[in-house]
């Protein structure tokens, strides 16, 4: 595949239609996804459609097609005065397009030495079935692992303790290094981003109250569920007594900054990024530099992530192997319930959104089903809310008869901060663990908080179950199991943050009288 430097091209409508065409060709060149390119081109065309309308038929445009470190990305660069097309519209907030060019849904624009830069960095297309892959690598770590035993005792030593476990260590003292600083950024940028709240109105104040009841309700009905089947007690916090309960406010100020970031403290983290956050917005302009500085900082720590995230299959295909080896398959083993227990969950979370949204809007049950589960569908399949986000903005316009103004902010900001799955997923965790290590705890606020925290890129999960272990004071030897339980797991509990968001979407838009119910009834497109 060629790629394409310093194309030099005018704003007349025939340039246009050159640049789209050849922004087209490359990205499917890359094996992107067919919807993917036609949405990416369909964008790119209406921003240089606003750089028209600014500059002029007769200003230049470059475009640069390039690749960087296995990261493929599209650049457009005009010269002149600063100009946002991103800013334009009136559909988006400022916070909404951070959320969407994290995700790699919309291109981001700056502004520097003169130049107006607009940069789109597409999500690395899928080459193969990531639920192929890892069935690949299990059942291969497995087998060589059996094969393994029957190598001479002092060579299996070698292979699991001097070999093997050394780099298991220091990808996991990876994921640490990353966990705080990235949970850090990932809710600072949010409340940053709120400096532009007018946007979002009495829409957005009502959603995101809404989504944190529902995060904190569905992760109460994971409990009822899913504690029966599991032997643990509560402790570190979990009485309700004034005096615990006044200490572990308390334990969520910090002695210093650093401190929540060397002991991996969640709550004090998160209080951390809420006074700084909240500190930037009383400021206004006046840390203007700042905010840039934060944004930014925050890109490229979301970048380490992936690139670690990308390498997690090999990580889980070694912790099996050298588990057997060292002969502690038989934790992993104990382990097992947990994703069954975790689909249980869910199950009942699924009947819990379909009975009440079913009565409440007189649509059959069936019929909700049979319109949600494209979306489902697409998410369990690729453990991606970005690769759904198409079909999820289709379908509740088209199917369940949203208003689009509320499904232009809902859809954007629930898949980042409405992550019910991911919620399920950690309780789950932290009471598995708990059990195999014998800790008492109480994991439902922590859940929750971590759930609302957790970036929204693909493994930023991964960085969460240092924050969720150390919270919860289970033995850090516990993140190998969490780690490699997580790459089922998180296929279920990222369609489950979808199928939630539909359905609160659902009630959010008839409380707020901006629900077809015509639409949502109706039986056609199926």
């Amino acid at each position: 595949m060629e790629i394409k430097k310093n194309l030099q091209y005018r704003f007349t409508s025939e340039d246009i239609d050159l640049i789209s065409g050849s922004i087209s060709e490359y990205l499917t060149g890359i094996s992107l996804n067919r919807k993917d390119v036609l949405r990416i081109r369909l964008i790119m065309e209406e921003i240089l459609l606003q750089y028209q309308e600014f500059f002029g038929t007769d200003h230049v445009v470059s475009l640069t097609c390039s690749k960087r470190f296995s990261r493929h990305r599209v650049q457009l660069i005009i010269e002149g005065n600063s100009f946002n097309p991103l800013s334009a519209g009136e559909e988006t907030s400022g916070i909404l397009e951070s959320f969407l060019s994290n995700m790699g849904l919309i291109p981001t624009w700056q502004y520097k030495n003169n130049r107006n830069v607009i940069t789109f960095v597409p999500p690395k297309p899928q080459k193969h079935s990531p639920l192929v892959k890892l069935a690949f690598l299990l059942l291969a770590a497995v087998i060589l692992g059996m094969l393994s035993l029957l190598l001479p005792a002092s060579f299996q030593h070698f292979l699991s303790e001097e070999l093997l476990q050394p780099l298991l260590d220091t990808f996991t003292g990876l994921l640490s290094a990353v966990a705080g600083p990235l949970i850090f950024l990932s809710i600072l940028c949010g409340i940053i981003g709120m400096s532009d709240v007018a946007t979002f109105g009495r829409i957005g104040k009502r959603m995101i109250g809404r989504f944190l009841t529902m995060s904190t309700m569905i992760v109460v009905i994971a409990g009822f569920v899913v504690l029966p089947f599991f032997s643990v007690t509560a402790g570190n916090g979990g009485s309700l007594q004034f005096s615990e309960l006044y200490r572990m406010i308390l334990g969520m100020i910090p002695s210093n900054f650093f401190t929540p970031f060397t002991e991996g403290n969640p709550m004090q983290i998160i209080f951390v990024a809420i006074v700084v956050g909240l500190t930037i917005l009383v400021l206004g302009e006046k840390a203007c530099h700042v905010t840039n500085f934060i944004e930014q900082a925050n890109y490229v720590v979301q970048l380490i992530m992936q690139e670690l995230s990308s390498m997690i299959h090999l990580f889980v295909f070694g912790s099996v192997f050298n588990m057997i080896l060292s002969g502690k398959l038989v934790v992993l083993s104990r382990s097992i319930k947990l994703p069954l227990l975790m689909l249980l969950a869910d199950l009942a979370v699924i009947i819990f959104y379909i009975t009440i949204v079913s009565l409440r809007k007189k649509v059959s049950p069936l019929l909700l089903i049979q319109k949600l589960f494209p979306t489902f569908l697409i998410a369990v399949s690729t453990a991606s809310s970005a690769a759904a986000f198409a079909t999820n903005t289709e379908t509740c316009e088209e199917k369940l008869g949203i208003d689009r103004q509320l499904i232009n902010i809902g859809i954007p900001l629930g898949q980042v901060v409405f992550m019910p799955g991911a919620a399920v997923m950690f309780f789950c965790v932290g009471i598995c663990l708990a059990e195999l290590y014998s800790v008492n705890i109480t994991p439902f606020l922590l859940a929750v908080v971590i759930s609302i925290a957790a970036p929204p890129i693909p493994g930023g999960a991964l960085t969460c179950y240092t924050i969720l272990i150390c919270g919860l004071k289970i033995p850090a030897e516990a993140i190998t199991i969490a780690v490699a339980m997580n790459v089922v797991m998180e296929f279920v509990a990222t369609g489950i943050n979808l199928f939630c968001l539909q359905m609160d979407l659902i009630e959010l838009a008839g409380s707020m009288d901006m629900l077809d119910v015509k639409v949502l009834r109706s039986r056609s497109g199926l």
